[in-house]
Protein backbone atom coordinates (compact mmCIF):
# COMPACT_ATOMS: atom_id res chain seq x y z
CA UNK A 1 0.00 0.00 0.00
CA UNK A 2 1.17 3.53 -0.78
CA UNK A 3 -0.11 6.57 1.08
CA UNK A 4 0.54 10.28 0.45
CA UNK A 5 -0.08 12.99 3.04
CA UNK A 6 0.10 16.60 1.81
CA UNK A 7 0.81 19.08 4.63
CA UNK A 8 1.93 22.43 3.24
CA UNK A 9 1.86 24.44 6.45
CA UNK A 10 4.43 25.57 9.01
CA UNK A 11 6.77 23.72 11.36
CA UNK A 12 4.31 23.33 14.22
CA UNK A 13 1.58 22.05 11.90
CA UNK A 14 4.03 19.52 10.50
CA UNK A 15 4.77 18.21 14.00
CA UNK A 16 1.05 17.94 14.78
CA UNK A 17 0.77 15.54 11.84
CA UNK A 18 2.89 12.88 13.58
CA UNK A 19 0.09 11.12 15.54
CA UNK A 20 -1.50 10.48 12.15
CA UNK A 21 1.66 9.03 10.61
CA UNK A 22 2.14 6.86 13.71
CA UNK A 23 -1.42 5.53 13.37
CA UNK A 24 -0.89 4.72 9.70
CA UNK A 25 2.36 2.89 10.43
CA UNK A 26 0.64 0.83 13.13
CA UNK A 27 -2.37 0.14 10.92
CA UNK A 28 -0.32 -0.70 7.81
CA UNK A 29 3.17 -1.84 8.91
CA UNK A 30 4.33 -2.57 5.36
CA UNK A 31 2.91 0.57 3.75
CA UNK A 32 4.98 3.23 2.03
CA UNK A 33 4.00 6.49 3.72
CA UNK A 34 5.16 9.66 1.95
CA UNK A 35 4.68 13.20 3.25
CA UNK A 36 4.74 16.29 1.05
CA UNK A 37 5.78 19.37 3.09
CA UNK A 38 6.99 22.90 2.59
CA UNK A 39 10.76 23.21 2.32
CA UNK A 40 12.12 24.07 5.74
CA UNK A 41 9.65 21.75 7.46
CA UNK A 42 11.22 18.47 6.42
CA UNK A 43 13.69 18.61 9.31
CA UNK A 44 10.79 18.23 11.74
CA UNK A 45 10.14 14.75 10.32
CA UNK A 46 13.74 13.67 9.81
CA UNK A 47 14.44 10.47 11.72
CA UNK A 48 10.75 9.63 12.12
CA UNK A 49 10.49 5.86 11.57
CA UNK A 50 6.81 6.07 10.65
CA UNK A 51 7.57 7.89 7.39
CA UNK A 52 9.04 6.37 4.24
CA UNK A 53 9.85 9.51 2.26
CA UNK A 54 9.73 13.24 2.92
CA UNK A 55 9.21 15.34 -0.21
CA UNK A 56 9.85 19.08 0.29
CA UNK A 57 8.32 21.73 -1.94
CA UNK A 58 9.59 25.25 -2.46
CA UNK A 59 9.14 27.66 0.42
CA UNK A 60 5.82 29.53 0.49
CA UNK A 61 7.08 33.10 0.17
CA UNK A 62 5.48 34.74 -2.84
CA UNK A 63 8.73 36.28 -4.05
CA UNK A 64 10.08 32.74 -4.49
CA UNK A 65 7.13 31.62 -6.63
CA UNK A 66 8.28 32.79 -10.06
CA UNK A 67 7.24 30.89 -13.19
CA UNK A 68 10.75 29.50 -13.50
CA UNK A 69 10.82 28.25 -9.91
CA UNK A 70 7.33 26.77 -10.27
CA UNK A 71 8.39 24.91 -13.42
CA UNK A 72 11.49 23.53 -11.68
CA UNK A 73 9.38 22.45 -8.74
CA UNK A 74 6.92 20.70 -11.04
CA UNK A 75 9.54 18.82 -13.05
CA UNK A 76 11.34 17.77 -9.85
CA UNK A 77 8.28 16.69 -7.88
CA UNK A 78 5.80 15.35 -10.42
CA UNK A 79 7.70 12.13 -11.28
CA UNK A 80 8.08 11.37 -7.57
CA UNK A 81 4.32 11.49 -7.09
CA UNK A 82 2.68 10.42 -10.34
CA UNK A 83 4.82 7.33 -10.85
CA UNK A 84 4.12 6.13 -7.32
CA UNK A 85 0.46 5.34 -8.06
CA UNK A 86 -0.77 5.96 -4.52
CA UNK A 87 -3.65 4.04 -3.03
CA UNK A 88 -4.54 6.97 -0.76
CA UNK A 89 -3.73 10.69 -0.90
CA UNK A 90 -4.91 13.19 1.71
CA UNK A 91 -5.05 16.99 1.55
CA UNK A 92 -4.33 18.00 5.16
CA UNK A 93 -3.53 21.65 4.51
CA UNK A 94 -6.62 22.63 2.52
CA UNK A 95 -4.79 24.86 0.05
CA UNK A 96 -5.05 25.17 -3.72
CA UNK A 97 -1.43 24.13 -4.02
CA UNK A 98 -2.09 20.97 -2.03
CA UNK A 99 -5.15 20.16 -4.13
CA UNK A 100 -3.11 20.47 -7.31
CA UNK A 101 -0.59 17.91 -6.09
CA UNK A 102 -3.33 15.60 -4.84
CA UNK A 103 -4.86 15.67 -8.33
CA UNK A 104 -1.48 15.10 -10.01
CA UNK A 105 -0.73 12.15 -7.75
CA UNK A 106 -3.52 10.20 -9.51
CA UNK A 107 -4.25 8.43 -6.24
CA UNK A 108 -7.13 5.95 -6.24
CA UNK A 109 -8.66 7.42 -3.08
CA UNK A 110 -8.33 11.19 -2.55
CA UNK A 111 -9.50 12.38 0.87
CA UNK A 112 -10.15 15.74 2.52
CA UNK A 113 -12.19 17.28 5.34
CA UNK A 114 -15.33 19.07 4.20
CA UNK A 115 -17.16 19.45 7.50
CA UNK A 116 -17.95 23.11 6.83
CA UNK A 117 -18.81 22.62 3.13
CA UNK A 118 -16.24 25.12 1.93
CA UNK A 119 -14.84 23.14 -0.99
CA UNK A 120 -17.49 24.08 -3.58
CA UNK A 121 -16.37 22.93 -7.04
CA UNK A 122 -12.96 21.91 -5.71
CA UNK A 123 -14.66 19.00 -4.03
CA UNK A 124 -14.79 17.31 -7.44
CA UNK A 125 -11.07 16.63 -7.12
CA UNK A 126 -11.80 14.26 -4.23
CA UNK A 127 -13.80 11.08 -3.84
CA UNK A 128 -13.78 10.59 -0.05
CA UNK A 129 -14.66 13.11 2.65
CA UNK A 130 -14.50 13.56 6.41
CA UNK A 131 -17.30 15.43 8.13
CA UNK A 132 -15.42 15.90 11.40
CA UNK A 133 -16.12 19.39 12.80
CA UNK A 134 -12.68 20.36 13.98
CA UNK A 135 -13.27 24.03 14.89
CA UNK A 136 -13.54 23.47 18.64
CA UNK A 137 -11.16 20.48 18.76
CA UNK A 138 -7.41 20.12 19.00
CA UNK A 139 -5.68 20.62 15.66
CA UNK A 140 -4.09 17.17 15.91
CA UNK A 141 -7.55 15.72 15.42
CA UNK A 142 -8.23 17.63 12.22
CA UNK A 143 -5.59 15.60 10.38
CA UNK A 144 -6.18 12.42 12.32
CA UNK A 145 -9.92 12.27 11.77
CA UNK A 146 -9.61 13.17 8.10
CA UNK A 147 -7.47 10.08 7.62
CA UNK A 148 -9.41 7.69 9.85
CA UNK A 149 -12.79 8.80 8.50
CA UNK A 150 -11.70 8.31 4.91
CA UNK A 151 -10.08 4.94 5.62
CA UNK A 152 -13.17 3.94 7.56
CA UNK A 153 -11.81 3.00 10.96
CA UNK A 154 -12.10 4.29 14.51
CA UNK A 155 -8.98 4.97 16.56
CA UNK A 156 -7.55 7.32 19.17
CA UNK A 157 -4.78 9.72 18.28
CA UNK A 158 -1.53 9.05 20.12
CA UNK A 159 1.27 11.37 21.19
CA UNK A 160 3.38 13.61 18.98
CA UNK A 161 6.64 12.12 17.72
CA UNK A 162 10.02 13.78 17.32
CA UNK A 163 13.29 11.84 17.32
CA UNK A 164 16.21 14.22 18.04
CA UNK A 165 19.06 13.49 15.66
CA UNK A 166 21.73 15.12 17.83
CA UNK A 167 24.20 14.24 20.59
CA UNK A 168 24.42 15.77 24.03
CA UNK A 169 28.09 16.63 23.44
CA UNK A 170 26.87 19.22 20.94
CA UNK A 171 24.89 20.93 23.70
CA UNK A 172 27.78 20.79 26.16
CA UNK A 173 29.91 22.68 23.66
CA UNK A 174 27.35 25.50 23.58
CA UNK A 175 26.52 25.54 27.31
CA UNK A 176 29.70 25.01 29.37
CA UNK A 177 29.14 22.79 32.37
CA UNK A 178 25.90 21.29 31.06
CA UNK A 179 25.79 17.52 31.49
CA UNK A 180 23.02 14.90 31.23
CA UNK A 181 22.85 15.03 35.04
CA UNK A 182 22.31 18.81 35.19
CA UNK A 183 18.89 19.84 36.48
CA UNK A 184 17.78 22.57 34.14
CA UNK A 185 14.73 24.37 32.77
CA UNK A 186 14.23 25.65 29.23
CA UNK A 187 12.33 28.90 28.79
CA UNK A 188 11.29 29.86 25.26
CA UNK A 189 9.77 33.35 25.58
CA UNK A 190 9.74 34.42 21.94
CA UNK A 191 7.31 34.12 19.08
CA UNK A 192 7.33 35.45 15.55
CA UNK A 193 4.06 37.12 16.65
CA UNK A 194 4.85 39.85 19.18
CA UNK A 195 1.30 39.84 20.54
CA UNK A 196 1.75 36.29 21.90
CA UNK A 197 4.77 37.26 24.00
CA UNK A 198 4.92 38.09 27.70
CA UNK A 199 7.10 40.77 29.34
CA UNK A 200 10.88 40.66 29.91
CA UNK A 201 10.79 41.69 33.59
CA UNK A 202 8.24 38.98 34.38
CA UNK A 203 10.21 36.26 32.64
CA UNK A 204 13.28 37.44 34.52
CA UNK A 205 11.53 37.09 37.88
CA UNK A 206 10.28 33.61 37.00
CA UNK A 207 13.75 32.50 35.88
CA UNK A 208 15.42 33.84 39.03
CA UNK A 209 12.84 32.19 41.29
CA UNK A 210 13.14 28.80 39.57
CA UNK A 211 16.90 28.97 40.01
CA UNK A 212 16.80 30.07 43.64
CA UNK A 213 13.92 27.90 44.85
CA UNK A 214 14.61 24.72 42.86
CA UNK A 215 18.30 24.94 42.01
CA UNK A 216 17.58 24.79 38.31
CA UNK A 217 20.00 25.99 35.68
CA UNK A 218 18.00 28.24 33.37
CA UNK A 219 18.45 28.17 29.60
CA UNK A 220 16.60 30.75 27.53
CA UNK A 221 16.05 29.68 23.94
CA UNK A 222 15.10 31.59 20.82
CA UNK A 223 15.27 31.41 17.05
CA UNK A 224 18.07 32.93 14.94
CA UNK A 225 16.14 36.08 14.00
CA UNK A 226 17.64 39.28 15.37
CA UNK A 227 14.45 40.42 17.10
CA UNK A 228 14.21 37.13 19.03
CA UNK A 229 17.81 37.31 20.20
CA UNK A 230 17.33 40.92 21.23
CA UNK A 231 14.20 39.99 23.17
CA UNK A 232 16.07 37.35 25.17
CA UNK A 233 18.86 39.81 25.87
CA UNK A 234 16.30 42.26 27.24
CA UNK A 235 15.16 39.53 29.65
CA UNK A 236 18.69 38.69 30.75
CA UNK A 237 19.32 42.36 31.57
CA UNK A 238 16.40 42.20 34.05
CA UNK A 239 17.69 39.05 35.77
CA UNK A 240 19.50 39.14 39.11
CA UNK A 241 21.16 35.79 38.36
CA UNK A 242 23.23 34.84 35.36
CA UNK A 243 21.45 32.43 33.02
CA UNK A 244 22.27 30.80 29.70
CA UNK A 245 20.93 31.81 26.28
CA UNK A 246 20.91 29.68 23.15
CA UNK A 247 21.26 32.94 21.18
CA UNK A 248 19.65 31.27 18.20
CA UNK A 249 22.54 28.85 17.72
CA UNK A 250 20.67 25.55 18.06
CA UNK A 251 19.51 23.42 15.17
CA UNK A 252 16.00 22.03 15.42
CA UNK A 253 17.27 18.62 16.51
CA UNK A 254 19.71 20.09 19.04
CA UNK A 255 16.83 22.12 20.43
CA UNK A 256 14.63 19.04 20.69
CA UNK A 257 17.38 17.19 22.56
CA UNK A 258 17.87 20.15 24.90
CA UNK A 259 14.17 20.23 25.77
CA UNK A 260 14.07 16.45 26.19
CA UNK A 261 16.62 16.63 28.99
CA UNK A 262 14.93 19.51 30.83
CA UNK A 263 13.00 19.12 34.09
CA UNK A 264 10.43 21.62 32.78
CA UNK A 265 9.73 23.72 29.69
CA UNK A 266 8.10 27.13 29.90
CA UNK A 267 6.95 29.20 26.95
CA UNK A 268 4.20 30.79 24.93
CA UNK A 269 2.13 29.29 22.11
CA UNK A 270 4.84 28.38 19.59
CA UNK A 271 6.31 25.36 17.82
CA UNK A 272 8.74 25.06 20.76
CA UNK A 273 5.80 24.28 23.04
CA UNK A 274 4.68 21.48 20.70
CA UNK A 275 8.26 20.20 20.48
CA UNK A 276 8.30 19.99 24.28
CA UNK A 277 5.14 17.89 24.17
CA UNK A 278 6.66 15.65 21.51
CA UNK A 279 9.67 14.79 23.68
CA UNK A 280 7.44 14.36 26.76
CA UNK A 281 8.91 17.16 28.90
CA UNK A 282 6.52 18.67 31.49
CA UNK A 283 5.27 21.79 29.74
CA UNK A 284 3.96 25.09 31.07
CA UNK A 285 2.37 27.29 28.40
CA UNK A 286 1.10 30.88 28.55
CA UNK A 287 -1.97 31.54 26.40
CA UNK A 288 -3.57 34.89 25.72
CA UNK A 289 -5.21 35.32 22.30
CA UNK A 290 -4.52 31.77 21.12
CA UNK A 291 -7.28 29.16 21.34
CA UNK A 292 -5.94 26.83 24.00
CA UNK A 293 -8.55 24.19 23.14
CA UNK A 294 -7.02 23.87 19.66
CA UNK A 295 -3.33 24.37 20.42
CA UNK A 296 -2.59 23.21 23.97
CA UNK A 297 0.34 20.79 24.52
CA UNK A 298 -0.85 17.43 23.23
CA UNK A 299 -0.74 14.31 25.40
CA UNK A 300 1.99 15.42 27.79
CA UNK A 301 1.94 16.46 31.43
CA UNK A 302 1.25 20.17 31.22
CA UNK A 303 -0.21 23.26 32.83
CA UNK A 304 -1.75 26.29 31.15
CA UNK A 305 -1.75 29.88 32.37
CA UNK A 306 -4.53 31.78 30.62
CA UNK A 307 -4.73 35.53 30.26
CA UNK A 308 -8.38 36.55 30.17
CA UNK A 309 -9.18 37.42 26.56
CA UNK A 310 -12.75 38.54 25.71
CA UNK A 311 -11.89 38.66 21.99
CA UNK A 312 -10.92 34.98 21.76
CA UNK A 313 -14.34 33.46 21.16
CA UNK A 314 -15.26 35.83 18.33
CA UNK A 315 -11.70 35.98 16.91
CA UNK A 316 -12.16 39.73 16.48
CA UNK A 317 -8.87 41.20 17.73
CA UNK A 318 -8.46 44.97 17.66
CA UNK A 319 -5.35 45.31 19.85
CA UNK A 320 -1.93 46.47 18.62
CA UNK A 321 -0.21 43.39 17.16
CA UNK A 322 3.25 44.91 17.46
CA UNK A 323 3.38 44.29 21.20
CA UNK A 324 1.97 41.79 23.74
CA UNK A 325 -1.81 41.85 23.85
CA UNK A 326 -3.46 43.09 27.08
CA UNK A 327 -4.60 39.52 27.80
CA UNK A 328 -0.95 38.48 28.08
CA UNK A 329 -0.44 41.37 30.48
CA UNK A 330 -3.11 39.89 32.75
CA UNK A 331 -0.85 36.91 33.46
CA UNK A 332 1.18 37.39 36.64
CA UNK A 333 4.52 35.98 37.73
CA UNK A 334 2.82 34.41 40.73
CA UNK A 335 0.44 32.44 38.48
CA UNK A 336 3.28 31.12 36.37
CA UNK A 337 5.41 30.14 39.37
CA UNK A 338 2.49 28.36 41.02
CA UNK A 339 1.90 26.27 37.88
CA UNK A 340 5.62 25.55 37.55
CA UNK A 341 5.66 24.38 41.17
CA UNK A 342 2.96 21.82 40.36
CA UNK A 343 4.86 20.45 37.37
CA UNK A 344 8.10 20.18 39.33
CA UNK A 345 6.48 18.02 41.99
CA UNK A 346 7.03 14.27 41.50
CA UNK A 347 4.02 12.37 40.23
Amino acid sequence: MRILLVKLNHLGDTLLLTPTTRFLRQQYPEAEIDVLVRAGCEDMLRGNPDITRIIPLARPEKHQRSFGNSLKEFTRTFPKLFLRRYDYAFDLSDSDRAKTWIMLSAAKVRGINNAYESLNWKGRLFNRFSGFKWGSEHQVLRDFRTVTDVIGTEAKAGALRFEPQAKFEELSALFPGLTPETKYAVIHPTSRWAFKQWFPDRWAKVADELHQQHGLTIIFSCGPDAHEKEYVQSILKECRTKHFSSDGRLSLHQFGLLIKGAKIFLGVDTVAMHLSAAVQTPTLALFGPSSEWSWHPWQVRHELVLGDCPCKQTRQFTCDKSKPYPCMGRITEEQVLAKAEKLLQPI
